[in-house]
């Protein structure tokens, strides 16, 4: 689990001073990419910088509360699941005394950025799998593995 805290920035608000939806969708963004960095990895390093991407091929995200302009705001990312061709992420993102704002997952794909195609990562890349796989396995937070 990794838990980011940052305050909404005024760009991120529509006209009525409320958080537009799809800013959720980048803190989502935002979430799991700290969740790897707390874990000891990027995303360019572990992944990018070797040919591999992490496309979005679900995201789904309800809304509870709204948080406005300057609010500080808490994304906690989690593991869901973890399989060889398949990663997904949970999301809880709380706003000020703690207040549910939204929640939601992504569910990505382990992609060749090559050749454009989905791969086993445990089969491409099976240091970076064990890695992925000791990290979700070891914390007690973290769902284990499909």
């Amino acid at each position: 689990m990794n838990e980011t805290t940052f305050r909404v920035r005024y760009g991120e608000t529509d006209r009525m001073g409320v958080v537009y939806h799809t800013a959720y969708i980048d803190w989502f963004a935002i979430g799991r990419t700290e969740w790897l960095r707390d874990k000891g990895m990027s995303y360019r390093g572990a992944f990018e910088e070797e040919g591999l991407y992490l496309p979005v091929i679900r995201v789904e995200c309800t809304y509870k509360n709204s948080v406005t302009y300057d609010d500080p705001v808490t994304v906690r990312t989690t593991v869901e699941s973890f399989s060889p061709t398949r990663i997904r992420f949970r999301y809880r993102i709380t706003g000020p005394a703690a207040i549910l704002a939204a929640e939601g997952i992504t569910e990505h794909a382990f992609l060749d950025g090559r050749a454009g195609k989905p791969v086993n990562l445990q089969k491409a890349r099976p240091e970076l799998f064990e890695a992925l796989e000791t990290i979700v396995a070891s914390r007690p937070d973290e769902s284990p593995r499909d």
